[in-house]
């Protein structure tokens, strides 16, 4: 395939060239400007809702182009800024349903990263070194300015990371039970920057350097496959199951917490329950915030707790939970089979500007407009919570909403001790987007960096359950295949199979070390560039 690959790009560019030489016409095709927007819409291509995620292996080759091409940084600045906003104003479009002035900001503020990774590209440009540092050093960047987009305090969203463009490509993915997300979303820079490299004029020049570059990228397949391959094959053979049903409640947002539609909410979530016990599962698991009301104070709670008990199950139920004005928590409460609450997690990572308003000596004066908007003031929760019950050797964790795109809480719960994960979330608020498939491609990347199932129950889908090995073994859906927007619940007998993963034992440094290696090569690349003479950065 790639032999194919590059033959092809060959015979376009000896036919492209003097066409474009030719006809002015087709000159923008080689414009910056065009080659930066280009790079965007491929990533854009990359994830769902279009999933055509091989063409990520080579979506930065415009944008890199581009670079090499600037003059200044400025002209470098601008390149990332234009692939920064295609990319996340198409694939995060999703946010026009919430809010169209949060959308604007929010495409600006990841946009920064792409800017901060175009600087890094441009940045050795100006000092004579080894081109195998240079393709490092800029796979660094990637993985460093990937790092800062997901963990920044408060603002961290890492939301389409470049590596989840492969979650359905179950071969692929198992390198990240070595080194994550961040890990694989190194290797694939990598293959973009080589091959940005073989269609760079200057290494006709340089002997043997497509043959090297070459090299690489067909090494870095053959390691994937072949390590994919093996751990594939090497599948453990579970010794018991543990039977989960999720309910798919498919509750409109417009709706949810209308009190007239209380009772109507709570009959249908009633009605899942009763027919998911009949498949006697040993566990049944609600939404987010699927209980429409605050689970301590709402007398409604006590029809709940009649449920589990004549059912005879456990209930994992998303709700709110009521500590005093000042504090309310958005929770999953865990009822036994005679309707007990035993434990409740609180959740830790707030959504800013939608469950909370962060900094307040910043944006305080945010207040009242996010009052009149409706967004909630809730408190972070203390700690992770491991839920232990009747099956005392299968603890699990729950990860509330977006909680499953960092990757530390999951890690931390394994460490702790549980053995599959809960995800529990609501993206009613996006609309029949990609977004609830972006959202699932998150939970299969916890899965195999951890070496845990996941079990999702998504208000509107998507509600999964997913293998150790970030499999999806099954959805809810109706006859058709839908999967979000729909009312449903299914169960599936969870193999009980965990993995102590390297990525668990110490692969999870990775990113921290890429980042410091990161700033050392920085440094030096800095320095030897003069800047500090020049005085000046544009």
């Amino acid at each position: 395939m790639i032999p194919a690959l590059a033959g092809a790009a060959k015979n376009i560019k000896s036919v492209a060239g003097p066409m474009a030489k030719n006809m002015p016409a087709f000159a923008f095709l080689k414009k910056p400007v065009f080659l930066s927007f280009l790079s965007g819409l491929l990533l854009t291509f990359s994830f769902p809702n279009f999933s055509f995620g091989f063409l990520a292996w080579l979506a930065f080759v415009p944008l890199l182009l581009a670079i090499r091409r600037a003059q200044t940084d400025f002209q470098a600045l601008r390149c990332g800024f234009v692939t920064g906003i295609t990319f996340f104003g198409s694939s995060m479009h999703w946010m026009t349903h919430v809010t169209f002035v949060g959308w604007l900001l929010l495409i600006l503020m990841e946009s920064i990263y792409f800017i901060l990774f175009a600087w890094c590209v441009f940045l050795p440009h100006r000092v004579r070194m080894p081109r195998a540092v240079i393709l490092v050093w800029i796979a660094l960047s990637w993985s460093a300015t990937e790092w800062l987009r997901s963990e920044m305090p408060v603002f961290g969203f890492g939301w389409n990371l470049l590596a989840y463009s492969q979650s359905f490509y179950l071969t692929l993915i198992q390198s990240a039970n070595w080194a994550g997300a961040y890990g694989l979303g190194f290797l694939m820079m990598i293959v973009n920057v080589c091959a940005a490299e073989l269609l760079s004029p200057r290494q006709k020049k340089v002997k043997g350097a497509a043959a090297a570059f070459f090299s690489v990228i067909a090494l870095i397949f053959i390691v994937l496959f072949t390590y994919g391959q093996k751990s594939l094959a090497d599948e453990k053979k579970p010794e018991e199951f543990l039977r989960i049903s999720v309910l798919q409640g498919n509750i409109p947002q417009s709706v949810k917490w209308e009190l007239i539609a209380k009772e109507k909410i709570l009959e249908i979530y009633e009605k899942l329950t009763q027919l998911a016990a009949t498949e006697q599962p040993d566990l049944i698991i609600w939404p987010e915030a699927s209980f429409p009301g605050y689970f301590n104070r709402d007398l409604q709670s006590e029809k709940i707790q009649q449920l589990a008990r004549e059912v005879q199950t456990p209930l994992l139920v998303g709700a709110l939970e009521w500590e005093s004005r000042e504090e309310a928590y958005n929770s999953a409460y865990f009822l036994d089979k005679k309707g007990v609450v035993t434990q409740r997690y609180d959740k830790l990572r707030l959504v800013p500007f939608g469950e909370y308003i962060p900094l307040q000596f910043l944006f305080g004066w945010l207040t009242p407009i996010a009052n009149a908007l409706g967004i909630s003031d809730f408190s972070a929760g203390k700690d992770l919570v491991v839920f232990k019950w009747a099956r005392e050797s299968w603890p699990f964790g729950v990860l509330i909403c977006f909680e499953d795109v960092f990757s530390d809480l999951a890690r931390r719960y394994a460490d702790r001790g549980a053995v599959f994960l809960a995800v529990i979330t609501n993206d009613a608020w996006f609309g029949k987007t990609g977004a609830p498939f972006q959202h699932l491609q998150a939970s299969i990347f916890r899965a195999v960096e951890n070496g845990l199932p996941v079990v999702r129950s998504a208000n509107t889908g998507v509600s999964a359950f997913i293998s150790y090995q970030g499999e999806v073994l099954s959805t809810v859906k109706d006859k058709q295949g839908k999967e979000i927007f729909m009312m449903g619940q299914t169960f599936v007998d969870l193999p009980l199979i965990t993995q102590r993963t390297f990525f668990r034992q110490g692969g999870y440094l990775f990113s921290c070390m890429a980042f410091t290696l990161w700033i050392i090569l920085g440094i030096i690349f800095w320095i030897r560039s003069g800047i500090f003479k020049k005085g000046m950065l544009l």
